[in-house]
């Protein structure tokens, strides 16, 4: 079910937008990257319980919290590119406001893993994460590429039969790895922070199709709870909208002129999706 929400820039997000855009492929960025670590200011503001799988970590907050929500994030950047302070600082907002716990993951990535160990291997982290806290509700929550990796999550799920999340939360959703959409190219005026160019290189790197579990959320039906936030300016909307298209019962709230992940943006319309978000959580 699609809802429509006026939108627009403002000057800080505009200024934001400018400062990290690029025509750097994310492969050659992924290149200058160190290993990620969490924020300074985030283990200043909570007790963060580290693990592994593998040597994958996942660093949980609020552990001690007493009412078994509990989200688990999936950073976005290409399935090669490492998150940051914006999503820890989503991820506190939405702790302080439902008392959940988080896990966020950092999972494999390109160049070092092809898609199909990318997608298992977090399958993996989050089973894991579920054997650890038996007695809580999970919400999985994504940006872009994190949200390519739930959807992909889900599918294994749902064949391993293990336990499956309550709700499932995509901002601004890389739906399709292979960017065949030919509407993508009426976007590209309008996408200031990506550009089809920008994932050159990356379709080597993609072998789900030797996989006899996984397919492209394109082509699957979810019967999952599922939960799309997204802005128009954005070259990978109308792969969200095919996807609404092929799952018509799931929430797609759309927002007019707004660029690719601008819930990580200072924006009055980044407010209305995480009070949504907030809601949401809490009636679980």
């Amino acid at each position: 079910m699609k809802e429509y929400v006026e939108g627009s820039v403002n000057i800080l997000s505009k200024v934001i937008l400018k400062t990290v855009s690029s025509h750097e492929t994310f492969l050659d960025l992924a290149k200058k990257e160190k290993p990620e670590q969490v924020p300074k200011i985030i283990k200043s503001l909570h007790q963060v319980h580290s693990q592994k799988l593998m040597e994958f970590e996942f660093h949980t907050i609020n552990e001690k919290s007493e009412n078994n929500l509990h989200i688990i994030y999936f950073h976005g950047g290409g399935l090669c590119l490492k998150g940051g302070m914006p999503q820890w600082m989503i991820i506190n907002k939405w702790v302080k406001s439902t008392d959940a716990k988080a896990s966020y993951i950092i999972y494999p990535m390109i160049p070092h893993y092809k898609t199909k160990e990318i997608y298992e291997i977090s399958f993996r982290i989050y089973e894991q994460i579920t054997t650890l806290y038996p007695k809580d509700k999970f919400i999985l929550i994504g940006d872009s590429a994190g949200a390519l990796i739930i959807l992909s999550i889900l599918q294994l799920i749902k064949q391993k039969g293990i336990k499956k999340p309550e709700l499932n939360i995509l901002l601004s959703p890389w739906i399709d790895f292979t960017l065949s959409n030919p509407d993508m190219t009426l976007y590209m005026s309008k996408d200031k922070l990506l550009s089809i160019s920008r994932f050159a290189g990356l379709n080597e790197y993609h072998d789900i199709e030797e996989s006899n579990e996984l397919i492209s959320p394109l082509n699957y039906d979810y019967d999952d709870d599922i939960h799309i936030y997204a802005g128009t300016n954005d070259i990978l909307y109308p792969d969200m909208l095919l996807f609404e298209q092929q799952n018509p019962h799931i929430k797609f709230k759309i927002f007019y002129n707004c660029p690719h992940v601008f819930m990580l943006l200072p924006m009055k319309q980044s407010d209305i999706v995480h009070k949504d978000i907030i809601s949401s959580i809490k009636l679980l």
